[in-house]
């Protein structure tokens, strides 16, 4: 009798053993699958602010991408219509996480675009893909730009995180992004992931490997060819960039800016803040902020000259969006 109950357990311990084992690829490939479709999903959320409170004069703005999508945000015009700013949001956030900065630099004088990128805010919803599609979405703005009066030399680009990355991996291959000032950007996606991913996922380490298969496979994002470090390196020439980076920043470790900042070369001009975390930088100093970003576009964009401009630049307004409080 006790050799047949051992015998039973036995048999049962290894079916069961054998059962684990062909489920368990299965629960890792579904966990990895939820966590990719979780971290690439997207982000669409109205606004946390009321744009014309602070700039009455704000038009509701709209534009199209080469994959059909529609961009919404803000155009915060002045009267001259000398210098455009385009404001480019990080990860998961949207215009409104930038509009201090454009407002205050609106009132410096410059015309200034708020918008969401893709899968953001009031834009088209869409996969997010770390700045590979977002690509598009500057594209488009430069076209737009070049239809209402700005050619690229008046061009001027301010990112954060996510953003910033997305601009100098544009600016590698297109010559008409001219003058960034590029806040806490990425530089290695892959290495950023490694630690980042697990923070957001609450998985061990080892599903790591899975989630980003799973993101690449099934929603194209390629984290391997997100790399500013790798893309710029002798490709930036000497388009002028101002790198900002706190170096207390623990979602992008300040090593990442300053391997960056040596593959851009020496047209890149990098400062750093003791103590500020990621993206903080205007939090913490917004007078200094503004006044280098300021002074930076004034000395590396070219200004109209009289009687160049069209009137007024008139916006694409979407149906959808109107020009009233939100």
């Amino acid at each position: 009798m006790m050799v047949e109950r051992a015998q039973l357990i036995r048999r049962v311990a290894t079916r069961l053993a054998i059962v684990l084992a062909l489920l368990a690829p299965t629960g890792y490939l579904g966990v990895s699958l939820l966590s990719a479709h979780l971290l690439t999903r997207p982000h669409n959320r109205p606004p946390g602010l009321d744009i014309q409170r602070y700039v009455p004069e704000a038009a509701a703005w709209s534009t199209r991408t080469a994959d059909g999508l529609t961009l919404r945000g803000w155009y915060l015009p002045t009267r001259d219509h000398r210098r455009l700013i385009v404001l480019v949001h990080g990860l998961w956030a949207g215009w409104d996480k930038m509009a201090d900065i454009g407002i205050d630099l609106n009132q410096r004088g410059y015309d200034v675009l708020l918008f969401d990128l893709r899968g953001h805010g009031q834009s088209d919803p869409a996969r997010l893909s770390m700045g590979k599609a977002e690509r598009l979405d500057l594209r488009a703005i430069l076209a737009w730009a070049d239809r209402h009066g700005f050619p690229s030399e008046r061009v001027g680009w301010l990112g954060q995180s996510m953003g910033a990355s997305t601009i100098l991996m544009e600016g590698v291959d297109n010559p008409k992004i001219r003058a960034v000032v590029a806040d806490s950007p990425y530089g290695d996606l892959p290495e950023l992931l490694e630690t980042q991913l697990g923070q957001h996922s609450h998985l061990p380490h080892a599903f790591n490997p899975g989630i980003l298969f799973a993101a690449h496979r099934a929603f194209g994002l390629d984290a391997e060819k997100l790399v500013p470090i790798r893309l710029v390196n002798h490709h930036w020439g000497d388009r002028p960039i101002l790198l900002l980076h706190g170096e207390a920043d623990t979602t992008v470790p300040i090593q990442q800016a300053r391997l960056l900042a040596k593959a851009l070369g020496p047209s890149c001009r990098m400062l750093t803040w003791p103590g500020v975390e990621h993206v903080e930088i205007y939090r913490d100093d917004p007078d200094r902020y503004i006044d280098l970003v300021d002074d930076f576009f004034r000395q590396n964009l070219t200004p109209s000259r009289p009687g160049s401009l069209r009137e007024r630049a008139h916006v694409a307004v979407d149906p959808r969006t109107p020009g009233r409080a939100l």
